[in-house]
């Protein structure tokens, strides 16, 4: 099942839906950011044989037409909710069946797309988990930029930002193509963890010097740092994703 694609200039965001709480979190995310923006959303939900039909019995019984795919359904009903929730923002919607890592990518080659937006399965209580396999292996081989949204994160705001930095030049690049979706950031935070043996002045001399490039781009108003060794005598801050996140949460970045 598909809706009429509108011929316009309207940039659209590509939001992947599995219909679970997780992604219904992301579609409001999405919805929020194109209220802002004026963009529009495209829901896609990729399907596999077993995934894709009633139970015989039930079809039998309830509807009349049994080849009827349950994923139409669904995705009317997921669609509709988003609709309700955000009547300003242009929503089509889409039925395709094969894996996600394969028919997502082959989809966001098409013009007209600014990025992606997908759930994630988000901090359980036991590790910080916001990559699961499937963003990993979209983002390897999506054209356009991803935005990975943890369970239960539904507003978009862009006022404090991260940006994970270890001097390298694709990091401006992300910056780039960031900016070109949020239009510019108040603070921008360079997130930096080092080895506890580097002397602390290095470090800083290392960032006034990346700093320089950073501040070539002309809307982001502030940037500070926010930086932290690795401490291997605590086992809750010993790998650099450790350490990040509790910057991250010490700053409340958004």
């Amino acid at each position: 099942i598909q809706t009429e694609r509108h011929d316009s200039d309207m940039k659209k965001i590509l939001v992947p839906t599995d219909f679970s709480p997780n992604a219904f979190s992301a579609a409001q995310y999405a919805a929020n950011l194109a209220c802002e923006h004026q963009h529009g959303l495209h829901i896609l939900h990729c399907y596999t044989a077993l995934s894709s039909t009633f139970d015989e019995d039930a079809a039998a019984v309830d509807r009349e037409d049994s080849t009827l795919l349950k994923a139409d359904l669904t995705i009317v009903d997921f669609v509709e909710k988003i609709q309700q929730e955000f009547p300003q923002v242009e929503i089509s919607y889409e039925n395709v069946r094969g894996l996600l890592s394969e028919v997502l990518p082959r989809e966001a080659k098409k013009e007209g797309y600014l990025c992606i937006i997908m759930g994630t399965v988000g901090a359980s209580a036991k590790k910080n988990i916001f990559w699961g396999s499937n963003a990993a292996q979209i983002t390897s081989s999506s054209p356009i930029p991803i935005f990975a949204i943890p369970q239960q994160i539904t507003a978009y705001a862009h006022t404090k930002v991260g940006l994970l930095t270890n001097f390298k030049q694709e990091e401006l690049i992300g910056l780039q193509e960031y900016l070109s979706i949020s239009g510019s950031i108040a603070e921008l935070f360079l997130i930096h963890v080092y080895k506890a043996e580097q002397p602390l002045e290095e470090v800083m001399e290392e960032l006034e010097t990346w700093k320089f490039n950073i501040q070539e781009f002309t809307n982001i108003e502030k940037i500070q740092y926010l930086i932290a060794p690795i401490n291997k005598e605590d086992k809750s801050l010993d790998t650099v994703p450790e350490v990040i996140y509790n910057l991250i949460e010490s700053e409340k970045l958004d």
